[in-house]
């Protein structure tokens, strides 16, 4: 949402990782050193046996599957599928159209406008609609 001029403060960031074996390793590696404990693993009624993946190890993030962790900094998502895109991975879908930014002095990529209102839509949360009202508001030029 700020990258694309709409400031707000999130619940969380959303990562969509390349998925090759080596950027995969980088990922479990830095999350492993952030000691990232993963959301609905104790604390919301499941147990670690019924939800073995665990996203320090690349071998569970080459699964492809969808993590939501909590980290000394906050939230982190890390999307490999995500609603309403049909490659699976997402990433490659999302890397095509992807724009390069910087935050905080950082090299970073972010998915393009089209497809940050496509998740949006698809979503249809309700603070996915109001995001979606403040991106046409800051983008009444690119429609909806």
């Amino acid at each position: 949402m700020n990258a694309h001029g709409v400031i707000r403060a999130t619940k969380d960031l959303d990562l969509c990782p390349a998925p090759s074996r080596d950027n995969l390793g980088r990922l479990a590696s830095f999350l492993r050193e952030l000691g990232v404990r993963q959301l609905g693993v104790d604390d919301e009624g499941f147990s670690a046996q019924e939800m073995p993946f665990d996203p320090t190890r690349v071998e569970d993030l080459a699964a492809g599957g969808n993590f939501r962790l909590e980290t000394p900094y906050g939230i982190v998502a890390v999307m490999q599928w995500i609603p309403g895109i049909d490659a699976d991975p997402a990433y490659d879908y999302l890397a095509a159209d992807a724009q390069a930014d910087t935050a905080f002095g950082v090299s970073v990529t972010v998915c393009s406008l089209d497809h940050l209102r496509h998740t949006k839509r698809v979503a249809g949360h309700p603070q996915d609609l109001q995001d979606l009202a403040d991106l046409a508001a800051a983008h009444p030029e690119a429609g909806d």
